[in-house]
């Protein structure tokens, strides 16, 4: 049975935000990005906190599955916290899955963001308790950019996590960002951007549906588990890794999660911009040969994903497509200081 939607209260400056690292261990191998990111959420008006296994080091990990899930228990309960943002993605948040305190992450509601493989938390908490979180920027990557965050990145999350109207249309960006991290913290600047190439219709058409942004190998870690998601109906909103994922790797990866039934019958299938190192054609092909059977609309080239700058995308709210327009149709948080079930 599904369980009712629960919207976190809205974020406001002077807010408190936990930092939390749930699998790779990236703010202890580039320290200078996790401090730039903790500094720019200052700038941004908030407060930040810091929990032991957010700057640790465990081998692949920032620690064990228990410490890492207590750390994200401990966070969800305190009370002085508003809201929760990951540090990076990685392969392993999964593991944290059967030490989490459900209960307690449903009676204390907060904005949870970030993305990549924290589409495996996204799509547990929000099936396990109906909060719904947020698919949008993470501290290092995007508050830790050089200098200061994409200014889209910084508008959107504000727009979507701290007002409790409708976002309305997710914005066009005329450009995308084509530049490693590593280059630019070497020259000391920020990324540098080229124009994007539009939104483009594989199968044009109209669409309403609740939100469902994943990352394509990530959500597949949760095929067979007690946390396998349901998304019929939902509009999909595809995230495409980096490289050297391939598309060979989406293939398979589309194949198995339709073999589960995690795919059947979509409202729209929207993949998220996909980076210039890598084979869009492929990309788009394996796409077109994954939903020929269907009749609802198909659009690539999206705003999100690995590809910055990212617009905050929350999970399991209403949204509509028409042409390529994507529309956020209802809030994804609430004024009310508490929970707010709807």
């Amino acid at each position: 049975m599904k369980v009712p939607t629960l919207l976190p209260p809205a974020l406001k400056k002077g807010d408190t935000i936990a930092v939390v690292t749930l699998s790779s261990p990236g703010p202890a191998q580039y320290p200078d990005a996790f401090l730039r990111g903790i500094a720019n959420l200052h700038s941004a008006g908030f407060n930040t906190i810091t929990t032991p296994t957010t700057r640790a080091r465990t081998g692949w990990t920032s620690g064990t599955a228990e410490h890492r899930a207590d750390d994200l228990n401990a966070v969800f309960a305190d009370p002085a916290i508003s809201g929760v943002i990951t540090t990076i993605g990685g392969n392993h948040t999964a593991q944290l899955l059967p030490h989490l305190d459900w209960n307690a992450i449903a009676a204390n509601p907060k904005v949870l963001c970030g993305y990549s493989d924290t589409t495996v938390l996204h799509h547990a908490i929000h099936g396990c308790t109906g909060l719904v979180t947020f698919y949008g920027p993470a501290l290092l990557p995007q508050w830790g950019e050089y200098d200061q965050p994409f200014p889209y990145s910084v508008d959107h999350f504000r727009t979507v996590t701290a007002n409790s109207a409708a976002p309305g249309p997710v914005p066009v960006s005329g450009y995308l960002v084509h530049e490693p991290h590593r280059t630019a913290q070497a020259a000391h600047r920020r990324r540098s951007v080229c124009p994007a190439p539009p939104r483009q219709e594989l199968r044009p058409g109209t669409a309403t549906g609740p939100l469902a942004p994943f990352c394509l190998p990530s959500l597949r870690l949760l095929a067979g588990t007690p946390w396998q998601p349901d998304l019929s109906g939902h509009i999909l909103l595809i995230d495409i890794s980096d490289p050297p994922y391939g598309p060979d790797d989406a293939d398979a990866d589309l194949t198995h999660l339709r073999q589960a039934g995690i795919l059947d019958h979509p409202a729209a299938v929207v993949m998220l911009r996909i980076s210039r190192a890598q084979d869009t054609d492929g990309f788009e092909a394996v796409l077109a040969a994954h939903t020929r059977s269907g009749d609802y609309p198909v659009i690539t080239g999206m705003e999100g994903g690995h590809v910055d700058p990212l617009p905050t995308y929350p999970l399991g709210i209403a949204a509509g497509i028409t042409g390529t327009e994507l529309r956020i149709e209802g809030p994804a948080v609430t004024t009310e200081r508490k929970a707010s079930r709807v």
